[in-house]
């Protein structure tokens, strides 16, 4: 076995020591961040993020709903809340106002046809602007008066939206929906 002397230790720890110098001199010249106070952290985006995909669907909707519309040459008027309807029979002069009464008779399918029996001839009887019945029925009741018939196709977000309704409507589909407003009291 080699024999180590003191001069060699002192060489070793010399260079060990110099080299342990430059790794501190090298980390102590760097300069740190100063710390970002938590009222200067930059602002989560998820719901601006959220809101502009639900604006980019809406928009993908509506093209899909004006092509549909476009396509069968049909002759619909739109609301500002999106409802595109045709009235097929205008019924009496009556009007439905909030808080009224009002029996409706109305058949639902996706815009391919697809439904279930659920929804079809289905008839109603619920108060206006109470929330007793699918904020699509009653915005397209608002449309009609008493004995008269319309088609409405209504987005997916006035409709049954993220959770679609059994396997009769599929998640974010717009729908067809016949009505007759029977009665108004």
């Amino acid at each position: 076995m080699k024999q180590i002397n003191n001069r060699s230790l002192s060489k070793l720890f010399s260079g060990v020591g110099v080299g342990l110098l430059l790794l501190f001199l090298f980390s102590s010249c760097r300069e740190d961040k100063p710390q970002v106070p938590a009222n200067k952290l930059p602002k989560s985006t998820l719901n601006q993020d959220l809101i502009e995909m639900n604006r980019g669907f809406v928009e993908l909707e509506r093209a899909d709903i004006r092509h549909y519309i476009d396509s069968l040459g049909l002759k619909m008027d739109s609301t500002g809340l999106g409802i595109h309807y045709h009235i097929s029979k205008v019924g009496s002069k009556d009007t439905v106002a909030v808080g009224a009464e009002v029996t409706v008779r109305y058949s639902i399918t996706m815009l391919d046809g697809m439904g279930c029996d659920d929804l079809r001839d289905v008839e109603k009887t619920f108060k206006m602007g109470t929330g007793k019945v699918e904020k699509c029925i009653e915005e397209a009741v608002k449309l009609l008066h008493v004995s008269g018939e319309g088609e409405f196709i209504i987005p997916s977000y006035l409709a049954y939206g993220v959770s679609g309704y059994k396997d009769c409507v599929a998640p974010w589909s717009p729908i067809f929906c016949k009505i007759n407003l029977i009665e108004s009291k």
